[in-house]
């Protein structure tokens, strides 16, 4: 009987530096993946219920098809532990980046939240040290690789398919809905943070004037995107409708984060090969995430309230036969 495994680790990127300018960039990773070890499974998390897995147990012999994972603004990459699991079940080695800066592993920093592109590098370069040394080298059929991604995740996952950003086209969509550029509920005055970024940070100029740089990684065979986050408005058309791989998006119709009408819908008018699928008018954005552990949901309401009508489990079935099909 197939069980999911499951291992965390930590690569560095010596190409880039961290932040604070002392080091190279710290890249978090979580891995799920298929295992035939037989002893009993455990909860994945403390606050996510991501279902049971056997923590660095060893994977199932052969190479597995790969799934990048990236999560969204400000969160961890166990929250989307439902959804890794599962596909693990059904034979996926399953990839997760926690975004420098960006994590709730780590103090939140202004640079993380504003330099979104730097979030594909970081998959790009779990997929390349992964293949190539530690556990699970050698059952990574790179062949067949895909990227999930949920909120801002699913602008990493479009980058890794040949999205192209020009913050300038963002900045000018933001000032027509209202708020202008302030920033997302987790960094509010995020965007108040430029100027004295640009003065003082080395490490933030050089990434801000990498903004619009080829980030597609033509390893990547497909793409799924959950609720896909305001920043994709921030993609070149042309960019969008140059992107060939099959292209998934799962939006939410009560969505007030990632607005089905200003994000999946936009997306999908930009290609017309895309995939979109609206799950109902009474899914919200955070539906997507794990259930909450127990306790967890009076710790963190925002994240684990749904609208009454709806089931987060039922969704999350859904989810996964749609996932599942789009990977092929």
């Amino acid at each position: 009987m197939t069980q999911c495994g499951y291992r965390t680790g930590l690569v560095l990127d010596d190409s880039r530096q961290d932040w604070d300018a002392t080091g190279p960039r710290p890249i978090a990773w979580s891995a799920w993946y298929p295992t035939a070890a037989t002893e009993a499974a455990a909860p994945g998390h403390p606050l996510f219920d991501t279902g049971p897995v056997l923590r660095d147990a060893s994977p199932r012999g052969g190479a597995h098809p790969v799934v990048l994972l990236s999560h969204g603004t400000g969160g961890i990459a166990e929250s989307l532990g439902w959804i890794a699991r599962e596909l693990a079940l059904a034979g996926h080695v399953v990839i997760g980046a926690n975004h420098h800066g960006n994590t709730g592993l780590e103090p939140y920093r202004a640079e993380g939240f504003l330099c979104w592109w730097e979030r594909a590098r970081d998959l790009t370069l779990l997929l390349s040290e992964l293949s190539r040394a530690g556990a699970l080298a050698g059952h990574l059929d790179m062949g067949r690789v895909a990227a999930l991604g949920f909120s801002l995740g699913g602008y990493s996952a479009l980058a890794l398919a040949g999205g192209r950003t020009r913050m300038e086209a963002f900045q000018r969509w933001a000032d027509t809905q209202g708020g202008g550029m302030t920033g997302p509920r987790e960094f509010p005055d995020l965007w108040a943070q430029m100027p004295r970024l640009m003065q003082s940070s080395e490490v933030f100029r050089r990434s801000w004037a990498a903004h619009g740089d080829d980030y597609c990684d033509p390893r990547i065979r497909r793409v799924v995107t959950m609720a896909p986050a305001p920043g994709v408005r921030g993609f070149t058309p042309s960019s969008i409708r140059a992107v060939t791989v099959p292209v998934t998006i799962l939006s939410a119709g009560s969505d007030s984060e990632a607005p089905v009408a200003q994000c999946g819908d936009w997306l999908a008018e930009q290609n017309p090969g895309f995939d979109h699928i609206n799950l109902g008018p009474h899914v919200g954005h955070y539906t997507f995430l794990c259930p909450p552990m127990p306790g967890a949901a009076e710790a963190a309401p925002d994240l684990f309230t749904d609208h009454a009508s709806i089931d987060r489990r039922a969704v999350h079935a859904r989810c996964r036969e749609l996932v599942l099909a789009a990977l092929g």
